[in-house]
């Protein structure tokens, strides 16, 4: 189902079905995987972050986050790519998870975005069980666990654990404490704040034509103008670089 493949430098996880049961499966298949869900910003925020580029090199899974990643996997490879968010890889878990008596794990945002997403999981998966929910204080840079922290974790035995601190720190999180955890471990980003329901989602029509960012910054221009304007900038450059270049090589 997932094959990989190298975009602008990174090991991205090329996925050909929107089937999110089966991606669920396979992701459980083996223990400790982790996920991260690559959008512009994370793509070429890396080639200028050697940290996060080594943390999505060595990440199980790095899928298509967004309709321009999707593209350029597909027109790397010459294959159909599926758009896969976060938020539907987690509904997918926890319905997985409910249904299984598989526990999950929130690590991240605020407390009244933590609140409502327990809220609306519970209302959406009754039988959901989620004995890990922590809201670290905000911290410039990288965010460091202790020992004890870590505990905590393991404690609640956990099979699923979403770390929602937004990119790159959230990715960093994850690639720093993996091997020091017994669950799977996906970087979620927006999830926490769109299905807590404190945050609106992207319409579904953007999204579908890969204007879901045009929305988030209209909606918080303050926050997302560098993000979107400078990032997607330096991807639209990269991307008619690489048509330049194949197109002088078919010559």
């Amino acid at each position: 189902m997932v094959k990989h493949i190298n975009t602008f430098g990174r090991s991205t996880s090329l996925v050909q079905s929107r089937d999110f049961g089966s991606i669920v499966s396979e992701l459980a298949v083996t223990p400790r995987q982790s996920a991260f869900f690559c959008n512009v910003h994370m793509l070429m925020l890396s080639q200028e972050d050697l940290i996060l580029a080594n943390a999505m090199d060595s990440a199980d899974w790095v899928f298509a986050d967004g309709v321009p990643v999707a593209w350029l996997q597909g027109r790397i490879s010459g294959k159909d790519a599926q758009v896969i968010r976060g938020y539907e890889i987690m509904l997918a878990v926890c319905e997985r998870a409910a249904g299984s008596s598989e526990k999950v794990g929130l690590i991240g945002s605020t407390d009244d975005v933590m609140k409502g997403l327990v809220n609306k999981l519970h209302e959406k998966f009754e039988k959901l069980d989620i004995p890990y929910q922590y809201c670290p204080p905000f911290v410039e840079g990288a965010l460091i666990s202790t020992t004890s922290e870590l505990q905590m974790i393991k404690d609640a035995q956990v099979k699923w654990l979403f770390v929602g601190l937004g990119c790159p720190k959230q990715e960093k999180w994850i690639a720093d404490h993996q091997e020091h955890l017994d669950c799977h471990i996906l970087g979620v980003g927006a999830a926490f704040d769109w299905l807590s329901g404190l945050v609106s989602m992207p319409p579904r029509w953007m999204e579908s034509i890969g204007l879901g960012w045009l929305y988030r910054l209209l909606n918080n221009p303050t926050k997302m103008w560098r993000r979107y304007i400078i990032y997607n900038s330096k991807f639209l450059v990269r991307v008619f670089q690489m048509l330049i270049s194949n197109s002088t090589k078919s010559k």
